[in-house]
């Protein structure tokens, strides 16, 4: 058998040279006041003819610019695409797929929304092919977060301790009985929140409406730290309860993670681990 001809001295493999050009933009990124090449270099542990080659490629496309005292950071080319489609990027037709995909897999109801003040709206809402029973929720409408799934799983993070909580409810309270299941004060808001927080999910058992449960996951879309919105599960108590959604979750994560990746989920420790 022949053998393979040697690799040829100075060329760099395609795959390697993307990676590091894309390593380099974010660690400018990463570096908003700046980054000399030697600090590139270090950060890529690389020498500096392969850093400075790879910022050589970010600013002849505009994605890097070099500073007067010679430190990088991104392009303003960059910068303006970046903003443009942040700006035209609408949340629920990207989780558009991911609710179908779940609707037809779990066989109930599924929706996104987003915190408004006091209230969720519903930006998205997807029932099942084979549905059974209609859902009150409408895309625009809103109920108040405290009572929700949504709801919940935003505040958790909107409202990290007790005191923000308290503040809340002086602020948006009296918290308001829908049925007898509705929390209705400050403490046991704030333990749901902490309870939430815990375990990366929230529940509403009947808490908005008599015979509808659901379960909720926030979804950092554009940001580690703050969710952009949140998705839920709403089935009939009478066919799944509480601990059948819980027991989904596994799933349903699998399922986001596939649709979105894994980011979205936030995996970063919880907000107040000694809750």
């Amino acid at each position: 058998m022949a053998a393979s001809p040697p690799a040829r001295a100075g060329v760099m493999n395609p795959l390697t040279g993307s990676a590091r050009v894309l390593a380099v933009l974010r660690h400018l990124a990463e570096n908003p006041a700046g980054s000399r090449l030697g600090d590139v270099a270090i950060a890529l542990d690389a020498p500096k003819s392969s850093a400075h080659r790879a910022l050589g490629a970010l600013l002849q496309s505009g994605f890097a610019r070099q500073d007067a005292a010679g430190a990088y950071h991104l392009g303003f080319d960059l910068l303006r695409l970046v903003f443009s489609y942040h700006e035209a990027w609408v949340p629920s037709l990207t989780v558009g797929p991911l609710l179908h995909r779940l609707a037809e897999e779990t066989g109930e109801t599924t929706h996104y929304g987003i915190l408004v003040r006091q209230n969720i709206v519903y930006q998205a809402k997807v029932s099942p092919s084979r549905q059974t029973f209609q859902m009150s929720s409408v895309i625009g409408g809103s109920n108040p977060a405290y009572r929700t799934g949504i709801g919940k799983a935003l505040l958790m993070h909107d409202l990290p301790d007790r005191a923000s909580v308290e503040r809340f409810v002086a602020e948006y309270g009296p918290l308001e009985a829908r049925t007898p299941h509705t929390i209705c004060t400050a403490d046991a808001l704030a333990d749901v929140l902490a309870e939430g927080r815990r375990n990366g999910y929230a529940l509403d058992t009947q808490e908005n409406d008599l015979g509808i449960v659901c379960v909720a996951l926030p979804l950092f879309l554009d940001s580690p730290s703050r969710p952009t919105g949140a998705i839920s599960i709403s089935a009939v108590v009478s066919r799944a309860g509480p601990e059948d959604l819980v027991s989904w979750l596994p799933r349903i994560r699998k399922i986001v993670t596939e649709e979105l990746g894994s980011d979205v989920l936030h995996p970063e420790p919880p907000l107040n681990p000694g809750e």
